[in-house]
């Protein structure tokens, strides 16, 4: 049975196989920050796709029914006037703030045709629309006169990330899969996305994009994760978001804190960190020897019996990924049929 290290249980694991160093603290930093690396590695052995204990689903998303244009004004911010097909509505567009929408058959104001928006809801027949990074309102005062039909897709969603995201713990660090009404579809690219076909309305959606957008600086306040869908649906679909979660790095090394993995990982961490350690140490010894064969002295990391934890690293990457695989169901069995 696995036991739950702390950061500074790794920490110490890592120095029983460190040769003593006369500036020993300074050691102490070089080691903390191999745990680091090797803990963000760890996290990352599944190439493209997150591990399993790195993943999160949120499914409390549902596409919109489409609403009907009867009117937009020439302001600043333009406000339409609108009203869903929606059978369990009434009198009511069913755009809520920070949906993404895609207009449609305006007559006259055709200026507003066939972009994305980031919706704002006004009152229950009226919404304003912004850029899609919500930062500035669509200014229609000097766009032609509205004059007949129109209508407003839901084309995608701001995730709620104060919602999906539990304080102090983890972040969403991407998007990387979504279902309709449990249906796969294509991860496509913004230049993609662009094509006709693509943005054709009606029916399931059969394609996403992610996009996270950052404004003034890259702090968590001033992000926001985006999920747009191609075609645009007419009716209410379940959207179902794979996240990869994001937690912070080590940053303390003491007896309450632990490394950002289950238990059964914990021991894998020093592992791969002495694996890093003696890699490094191997190749400073070899750029320092001189033309006497001699070896500088500026190597100041020795690991005992480094070769083994070079290839002790090896083996445990093949346990890390029968473990992440286990967890999402993965499970061995023999192959072959039953004999008579």
């Amino acid at each position: 049975m696995s036991t739950a290290l702390t950061t500074l249980d790794l920490l110490n694991k890592c120095k029983r196989f460190i040769l003593d160093d006369p500036i020993k603290t300074s050691n102490d930093r070089v080691i903390e920050d191999a745990i680091i690396t090797a803990s963000r590695e760890i996290a990352s052995l599944n190439g493209v796709l997150p591990m399993a204990w790195n993943r999160e689903t949120y499914d409390e998303i549902f596409t919109r029914y489409y609403a009907s244009v009867s009117g937009i004004t020439k302001a600043n911010p333009g406000v339409i006037t609108a009203d869903s097909v929606d059978p369990d509505l009434t009198s009511d567009h069913g755009f809520q703030t920070n949906d993404i929408v895609y207009i449609a058959g305006n007559g006259g104001m055709e200026r507003l045709n066939k972009r994305l928006f980031r919706a704002k809801r006004a009152s229950a027949t009226t919404l304003t629309l912004l850029t899609l990074d919500g930062q500035t309102g669509i200014n229609t005062t000097d766009y032609e006169t509205w004059s007949s039909g129109g209508t407003i897709y839901h084309a995608g969603i701001v995730l709620p990330a104060s919602t999906i995201q539990p304080t102090d713990s983890w972040v969403i660090s991407r998007v990387w899969g979504v279902t309709f009404d449990k249906y796969p579809c294509n991860p496509v690219t913004e230049e993609r996305a662009m094509a006709d076909r693509y943005i054709d309305a009606g029916g399931r959606p059969g394609a996403w994009r992610y996009q996270k957008y950052t404004y003034s600086d890259f702090t968590l306040t001033n992000i926001d994760h985006i999920v747009f869908w191609y075609g645009m649906p007419g009716m209410r679909y379940n959207v179902e978001v794979k996240i990869e979660k994001s937690y912070p790095d080590i940053s303390t090394f003491d007896k309450t804190s632990y490394p950002p993995h289950p238990i059964e990982i914990h021991d894998y961490v020093w592992h791969r960190a002495l694996a890093n350690l003696a890699t490094q140490s191997e190749r400073a010894k070899r750029k320092n020897i001189t033309k006497d064969g001699l070896t500088g002295d500026n190597v100041r990391i020795e690991i005992v019996n480094a070769n083994y934890w070079i290839g002790k690293a090896a083996q445990d990457e093949i346990a890390i990924l029968a473990y992440h695989r286990s967890l999402l169901g993965d499970i061995p069995h023999a192959s072959g049929g039953m004999s008579a």
